[in-house]
């Protein structure tokens, strides 16, 4: 188990006070990133080698409230690398040990030069070391998209948008998503799946479906082509 001690700041929260959906994601995509640099190897250095992961899902249940200035405690650890993809599970703790957060998520290792999985590296497997799955039951990654969909806004990728893979970065597909959700809906998880790479410039069409208790949104291009699908349960 690896973990990191962190803060709920000013622009992790929304305007009722509560951290964000793609606040959340950006922590546990932090917390992973600090134990692969860490422990596993060079970040930078990889990529000069066109090498990195990419995610492909993530699953995440929200159960305890994070405001402005709480303290948290953030913990991951890698299970079931095979072949070119690998999991990830974490939690998010308050100071006081409260659960707050858990998630799951699916990796696939990269040739990012040529846009396709390659095997893990042997050494990577004893270096990050690998735990047990977890106890906790997670749904499959395939997220369904319902038949009705309307369109609620668009926006252009903006290299302000842009992670290190020159792509979209992972919390702006949440992000976008998150805007669909009515004033006062809490969610008490949500679901990504990534199906293709919002690249600079890209016009991107957010729709959502009617719910609820849940709310499912696609993130597409303008011939219909999906991006990412991301469902709340509220």
């Amino acid at each position: 188990m690896y973990e990191i001690k962190s803060r709920v700041g000013l622009d992790d929260v929304g305007p009722d006070g509560h951290m964000t959906c793609d606040a959340i994601l950006r922590e546990l995509v932090n917390c992973a990133v600090y134990q692969t640099q860490d422990r596993v190897y060079d970040i930078n250095e990889m990529a000069a080698k066109h090498r990195g992961w990419f995610v492909i899902s993530w699953q995440v249940r929200i159960h305890g409230e994070m405001k402005l200035a709480d303290h948290l405690t953030v913990q991951t650890y890698p299970y079931n690398f095979v072949g070119f993809t690998g999991r990830r599970h974490f939690k998010m703790l308050s100071q006081s040990g409260e659960l707050l957060v858990t998630a799951n998520s699916l990796w696939t290792w990269m040739d990012i030069e040529a846009v396709r999985p390659v095997r893990i590296p042997e050494d990577f497997l004893d270096l990050f070391g690998q735990d047990d799955p977890p106890a906790e039951e997670w749904p499959g990654r395939k997220l369904a998209v319902p038949e009705e969909m309307k369109e609620d806004y668009r926006f252009t990728v903006s290299p302000v948008f842009l992670d290190t893979n020159g792509h979209m970065n992972n919390s702006y597909y949440v992000g976008a998503a998150q805007k669909c959700l009515k004033d006062g809906q809490q969610p008490k998880a949500f679901f990504v799946e990534y199906r293709k790479q919002a690249l600079p410039d890209a016009e991107v069409v957010v729709s959502a479906s009617d719910g609820e208790d849940e709310l499912t949104v696609t993130l597409c291009d303008t011939v219909g082509d999906i991006y990412s699908v991301v469902r709340f349960e509220c």
